[in-house]
């Protein structure tokens, strides 16, 4: 084999330990660093707040809803991706 057949092989087999490596690491799910990133732990009953802009859903009381807000169910929310704003406690 040639020089350049070893550097070659060499460098595949370095590419593909490191994408072994990477999927391993990304296997394990870190916890995330802010609430607002978790999943809501139950789904609310009745109606609850979204924004166009915010990834949030909340009591439709909460004073910290920014934007005109939407009803929706608290079903729906979560169906749409949104998760509860860990200030006005929707996720208890």
């Amino acid at each position: 084999m040639t020089m350049r057949t070893w550097v070659m092989s060499l460098a595949a087999i370095v590419l593909m330990t490191g994408a072994w490596m990477v999927g391993v690491a990304s296997a394990s799910r870190a916890p995330l660093r802010s609430a607002h990133s978790e999943p809501a732990w139950s789904t609310p009953t009745g109606m609850v707040a979204v924004t166009a802009q915010g990834k949030l859903f909340h009591d439709p009381a909460c004073p910290l809803i920014h934007g005109p807000a939407l009803l929706e169910s608290g079903q729906q929310a979560i169906a749409n991706g949104f998760t509860p704003c860990t200030r006005c406690q929707l996720a208890d």
